[in-house]
């Protein structure tokens, strides 16, 4: 198990480090002047000239990249161009509501996909099985902010019972916060939910044709019983890996939804950098991303020896 750990701890160290490259040179690469577009017309090009020495973007790349990783090494993140505000400041505001928004749709999507998933692959064949796989199935090619926008005309415009948009951090009323964060939620979460349900149905059905299956079948055991003793467990490694995978669609679906229900979060705070060309933003928001999205996948790893016992011996 130790093994195992530190391979994967080492695997997690170097894809950061790719990140942290290729964020750089791509935002550094990119088309367009950030200094151009932070001084709009006071541009002249002796001010620009000016304003890139200050700021250092008259280096070599490579001498640049060296000198921001050294800063990200120590947790400085840089400072905005636009706002000359720390950019760990601003991710430190717009964080917490992607991370809430994430994990509440996570939460939401498994707890309705993998039943229904499981359910859906014990009684193939019933004569409802068929229309609702279908129905997932054309889910699967509607777009999240489609979804966003129908439950906004349907539950803040038509009914009136839930605002269309902004946030109250829990802190300071928890009511408010649900109530600000729940469309979002479940519209991401219905975004995630088919491919989801698809995916637990063809693994569960594999289960299902196993011999200590039908074993079970003979000893007169439940349905009910056979999902959650037998099939469930052993779907749980597979649901976990694609789960961990999907991570990425959810971060990238949260900056349409936050754009949305103008949600103050991490894909909003980069959209908003990509559009102002702030360089130490975007850099910023993508490592912080790729910092969630490894460490949520390793610790989908580490839960591997909680549910297989056949890690733990590695």
């Amino acid at each position: 198990m130790i093994r195992y750990l530190t391979g994967r701890l080492a695997g997690a160290l170097l894809t950061l480090i790719c990140v942290s490259v290729l964020s750089f040179f791509a935002t550094a690469l990119a088309p367009g002047d950030p200094v151009a577009a932070q001084l709009g017309y006071l541009a002249t090009p002796e001010r620009i000239a000016e304003v890139s020495k200050e700021l250092g973007l008259d280096r070599p790349l490579p001498v640049r990249y060296v000198k921001w990783f050294a800063q990200i090494a120590q947790g400085n993140l840089g400072e905005s161009n636009l706002s000359h505000r720390p950019v760990s400041g601003l991710v430190a505001i717009a964080l917490p509501v992607t991370i809430e928004l994430t994990l509440l749709s996570l939460a939401l999507a498994v707890a309705v996909a993998v039943p229904l998933g499981l359910l859906l692959a014990q009684q193939r064949g019933r004569w409802w099985a068929n229309p609702l796989m279908a129905a997932i199935t054309l889910g699967i090619s509607v777009p999240g902010f489609w979804v966003g926008l129908m439950l906004i005309v349907l539950f803040a415009v038509t009914l009136g019972i839930l605002p269309s948009g902004g946030f109250v951090p829990f802190s300071r009323s928890l009511a408010q916060n649900l109530s600000h964060i729940l469309l979002p939620a479940v519209s991401l979460a219905i975004y995630m939910a088919p491919a989801l349900v698809r995916f637990v149905r063809v693994t569960a059905q594999a289960v299902l044709r196993e011999d200590y299956v039908d074993t079970a079948r003979s000893k007169g055991i439940s349905n009910a019983r056979l999902l959650l003793r037998h099939v469930a467990p052993n779907t749980w490694i597979n649901t976990m890996t694609y789960i961990g995978l999907q991570l990425g669609v959810l971060l990238s679906g949260a900056i349409v939804i936050e754009m949305i229900f103008a949600l103050p979060g991490l894909g909003r705070l980069g959209l908003t950098a990509v559009l102002n060309r702030d360089y130490p933003v975007i850099q910023g928001v993508v490592l912080v991303a790729a910092v969630g999205y490894v460490v949520v996948n390793l610790l989908i790893d580490l839960a591997y020896g909680l549910v297989d016992p056949r890690v733990r011996i590695r």
